[in-house]
C-alpha cells in the first residue's frame, strides 16, 4: 500500500455534534487550571510522558517514571535509552505546552521538537532532518515514501493544508495523523506527531489530549487505520473517548457519572 498524497488534503474531520462536545469539555476543564498550578502541571506532565513512552515500548512503569522526572532517580536494571526517552519527552512536552498565538507550527518548529525528543536516541546526523531511506510500519501493509525530496515536498504540502483549518481540534487531529502518516524522520515520528497535536491545542488555549494508557491499543489501531484508509473516524472516536476520560479525571468524577451528567447538561443547553 503506497503513500497517498490526498490524505493530507484539508477536509472536515469533526461533525458539528463532536465539535460542540469537545468544546464543552474543554470549557469545563480550562488549560489554565494546569498551567497555573506547578504541582498539578507536573502530575499531568508525568502522565503524558509515561503513556507516550509506553506507546513506544518503554519499560518504565508509572512510579519509576515519576521518580525519574521529579526526583531524578533512575530505575535499577532499566535501559539508559528508556530513561533518556522519558527525559526527552518531558522536554518536548514543555516546549509544546508553551505554544501560544505567536507560535508558528511550521517545519522549523517540527524539526526543533524532533531534535529535543530524539537527542542521544538517534545519531546527530538524523536529528530534526529528513530521513534518507525507507521505513516499514509494523502491523500494516502501508509503505511510506522513501525519497527525501518527496518527503520534503509533502511536508510543505502538509503544513499548507493544515493552515486551512480554523478549528483547533481539527487542526490538531490533522497534523497528528498526517505527520505520523508521512514518517518524515528516521524514528520518533509518532511521538513528535503527538506533541505537535499538543502544541496545536495549547496554542489556541485549549486543554490538549493527555493520552491514557488504557487506550493505547485503540490509539495504535486508529493510527494504522488512518494510514491505510485516510479516514479520520476511528481516530476521532479514540480522541473523544480519551478526552472524556481526562475531563472526568480533572473534575474528580467517575467517567460513567461524568458522561451521564455531561450528556444531560448538553441536552439542556443545545
Amino acid at each position: 500500500m503506497q503513500y497517498d498524497p490526498t490524505h493530507l488534503t484539508a477536509r472536515p474531520i469533526l461533525t458539528e455534534d463532536q465539535r460542540v462536545t469537545l468544546y464543552a469539555m474543554a470549557q469545563a476543564c480550562p488549560i489554565g487550571s494546569i498551567l497555573s498550578d506547578n504541582r498539578h502541571y507536573e502530575e499531568w506532565m508525568v502522565d503524558f510522558v509515561y503513556t507516550s513512552a509506553k506507546i513506544e515500548g518503554n519499560t518504565y512503569d508509572r512510579i519509576d517514571t515519576d521518580n525519574l522526572l521529579r526526583l531524578g532517580i533512575t530505575a535499577g536494571s532499566k535501559r539508559y535509552s528508556d530513561a533518556k526517552m522519558l527525559v526527552n519527552l518531558r522536554e518536548g512536552f514543555s516546549i509544546a505546552m508553551q505554544a501560544d498565538a505567536k507560535t508558528r507550527l511550521d517545519e522549523d518548529y517540527l524539526c526543533d521538537l524532533h531534535q529535543a525528543l530524539m537527542m542521544e536516541l538517534l545519531p546527530a546526523s538524523q536529528l530534526g532532518l529528513v530521513r534518507s531511506g525507507p521505513v516499514t510500519i509494523g502491523a500494516s501493509s502501508y509503505r511510506p515514501l522513501s525519497s527525501p525530496v518527496r518527503l520534503k515536498e509533502e511536508l510543505k504540502a502538509l503544513f499548507t493544508e493544515n493552515e486551512k483549518f480554523s478549528d483547533p481540534f481539527e487542526r490538531a487531529i490533522h497534523i497528528h495523523c498526517n505527520l505520523a502518516y508521512l514518517q518524515f524522520f528516521h524514528d520518533g515520528n509518532k511521538r513528535t506527531a503527538r506533541l505537535m497535536q499538543t502544541a496545536a491545542l495549547a496554542q489556541s488555549g485549549i486543554l490538549p489530549l493527555f493520552f491514557r494508557d488504557t487506550l493505547i491499543d485503540q490509539y495504535q489501531r486508529a493510527t494504522v487505520t488512518y494510514y491505510e484508509t485516510g479516514n479520520y473516524a476511528e481516530y476521532v472516536s479514540f480522541f473523544m473517548k480519551n478526552y472524556s476520560i481526562v475531563a472526568a479525571q480533572m473534575l474528580g468524577e467517575e467517567e460513567s457519572d461524568f458522561t451521564v451528567r455531561f450528556q444531560q447538561a448538553m441536552s439542556l443547553n443545545p
